[in-house]
């Protein structure tokens, strides 16, 4: 993989529906609950719509982005892209994934790919960290999606936890 290009991603199995994680994923007011480092989502929610993404960094700074959403597939895909400035500079393409594993559980992977030439600021330690930042967001999220899951399904998902899944060539091992 390119020193200019960087993919993190964390995935996780858990109780839920695919209906469940969208209405948490697509409800703006709730990311603070279950994300670490949202502090705020703003935006119309379909293709092309340009979203407000207010994030905290590991440092406490607040950071605004701008993407715009590129995939909007209820119960499947919610995915958005940025950049930084200029095209070439620093851009993101960010997805959240959901697959239903039957029996009332679903797989969800949290991904964000940067290419560009500041992207090799990503590789190691930050890229670690944002991937960390992943699982503990899933990890969170899990137990709001399983609302409303049947008890036996709950019981049996005991043994499945978040599990952060580096991508090749971003993140050292």
């Amino acid at each position: 993989m390119s020193l200019f290009t960087c993919e993190v991603s964390a995935e996780a199995e858990f109780p839920g529906t695919p209906e469940t994680v969208w209405q948490l994923l697509t409800d703006h007011d709730r990311y603070p609950q279950w994300h670490p480092v949202v502090v705020r989502v703003e935006g119309e929610l379909a293709v092309g719509a340009r979203q407000t993404e207010v994030v905290r960094t590991a440092s406490g700074r607040e950071l605004t982005f701008r993407p715009v959403l590129t995939v909007v597939d209820p119960g499947r895909e919610l995915s958005r892209a940025g950049r930084l400035l200029v095209p070439g500079l620093l851009d993101n393409k960010h997805s959240y994934l959901i697959t239903d594993l039957g029996d009332g559980r679903v797989r969800v992977v949290q991904s964000e790919g940067f290419t560009g030439l500041l992207a090799a600021f990503f590789h190691g330690r930050t890229a670690r960290d944002t991937q960390a930042r992943f699982a503990t967001a899933l990890a969170n999220l899990a137990p709001l999606a399983a609302v409303g899951v049947t008890v036996a399904v709950a019981a049996a998902s005991d043994q499945a936890a978040p599990v952060a899944q580096p991508a090749a060539g971003c993140v050292a091992g």
